[in-house]
């Protein structure tokens, strides 16, 4: 037989081998490709960057935790199913991951350095199994698989664990030390007409007499996500109180600008506006602005920025060469600019009347042409016009305690509380307090009598 012959015929047996066999033997040859130095060389290489995507979970996570510490979480009870799939497809990708390259030093530091961010995730979000369950499996899988050795995995794991109790412990107390020891009732809570805010109408019943207040937020600081949103914290302003305990009538209404204008213009002609820094520079107001300072009114970092240092300052005093300072009086005067005091820190801000802005300006500003008005009982409490003017729901204004805030949103009740009990059960307990008191006067006095008779 030819060589030829013997050629063909042995490719006609390799093609009709088993797949199976087949796949094995390209295995084999593939380890043995990675066993040589060349083959462990592009495979410690394809594993450092592969593990590089370690920091995009690390990136997620963390703004995980910011989520959870400042907004509400909220899933819609028909979309969790396919929620709770995408986490897991998300959790397995990087499971994956971070098994692949679990020697190397990235996926190392990213499973050590997520695990305290994993608290705020679990005590703002324990209500969303369908979130925690496959994150959770995910983080005890990497963490017992990680490159790290033994001795270490196991003091940080005692660590974490640690750190996850205490901080538990810490958060529940707080909360249950904050929480006012009141019962609130939400009689209303919607969206205004146009969208821009939400509001809440709540009574609060109290030792004293109670009261009822309004509370608005924005409608737009919130995250949105195809199959969840996440409700922004720490914007709510109450905009109205009234006590004791009562009921009143919300209406929302939508005004123009130049009506509102009129309106508070004609209401107190003086009628002034705070500008800050930002504004300031929408209405051209920064150029020539200038404000006289002291050295000993400013604070340490923004005298040196400045080359001064304050000869009353024994740090300064002290340390004038090392800082490349000049030593001048506490009452030494220096004129800066809007932009010498924008980068040492001072926010300039400028008084501007009302009446001395045009309607061009306000809209610079960010006042838009039709504003929504919230009345209650006949009397005008809120203004988008000058809610956007003081900037009252700014991101730098927001209250970074709201992630004190509970994340458990309460019913509304439109019935609200029965006012007509309270007030008769309040009356009864006036009533016998005073029985008590005029029966306690009585004896009193009674005793008083006799021991005058025994004296006498």
């Amino acid at each position: 037989m030819s060589t030829n012959v013997r050629k063909s015929a042995a490719v006609r047996r390799k093609q009709q081998a088993d797949p199976a066999e087949q796949l094995r033997e390209a295995w084999s040859n593939a380890k043995e490709a990675v066993r040589t130095g060349n083959g462990q060389f592009f495979l410690g290489a394809a594993k450092f960057l592969v593990s590089l995507l370690s920091l995009l979970y690390f990136k997620g996570v963390i703004r995980m935790a910011y989520y959870s510490m400042f907004y509400r979480l909220e899933i819609p009870q028909d979309h969790r199913g396919l929620y709770c799939f995408l986490v897991t497809m998300v959790c397995i990708f990087f499971g994956a991951v971070m098994l692949f390259t679990r020697k190397q030093i990235v996926t190392r530091l990213v499973i050590m350095c997520s695990m305290p961010f994993y608290l705020p995730i679990i005590l703002f979000n324990y209500r969303h199994l369908v979130l925690l369950v496959p994150l959770m499996l995910m983080v005890t899988i990497t963490y017992l698989a990680s490159g790290t050795s033994e001795g270490p995995k196991t003091i940080f794991g005692a660590i974490f664990i640690m750190l996850y109790i205490l901080g538990a412990f810490v958060f529940l107390t707080v909360q249950g030390i904050i929480q006012p020891a009141v019962q609130e009732t939400v009689v209303e809570r919607d969206v205004t007409p146009k969208g821009n805010y939400r509001y809440s109408v709540v009574q609060v019943e109290d030792q004293g007499e109670g009261n009822t207040y309004v509370s608005v937020e924005p409608n737009t600081a919130d995250v949105d996500y195809k199959h969840c949103t996440w409700f922004a914290k720490g914007y709510a302003h109450e905009v109205y109180h009234e006590r004791p305990l009562d009921t009143f009538k919300t209406e929302w209404t939508v005004q123009s600008r130049a009506e509102i204008t009129r309106e508070l213009i004609t209401h107190n002609p003086n009628t002034t506006f705070v500008l800050d820094a930002e504004q300031m520079k929408l209405l051209g107001l920064n150029v020539g602005y200038a404000e006289d300072f002291t050295i000993g009114k400013l604070t340490r970092k923004q005298r040196h920025k400045l080359g001064f240092g304050s000869e009353k300052d024994p740090i300064d005093s002290r340390f004038a060469k090392f800082f490349r300072v000049s030593l001048v009086e506490p009452d030494y005067t220096v004129s800066l600019d809007f932009d010498k005091m924008v980068e040492i820190g001072l926010e300039p801000t400028y008084s501007l009347r009302l009446s001395r802005m045009s309607d061009e300006n306000l809209a610079a500003l960010g006042v838009p042409e039709e504003n929504e008005v919230l009345t209650v009982n006949g009397k005008v409490v809120f203004r988008e016009y000058v809610a956007v003017l003081q900037r009252e729901f700014d991101p730098a204004n927001r209250d970074m305690m709201a992630f004190l805030e509970s994340n458990i949103v309460p019913p509304v009740n439109p019935e609200g509380l029965d006012l007509d009990a309270i007030r008769a059960e309040r009356a009864a307990q006036t009533s016998a307090k005073t029985t008590t008191t005029v029966t306690t006067t009585t004896t009193t006095v009674d005793e008083d009598a006799q021991g005058d008779d025994f004296d006498f």
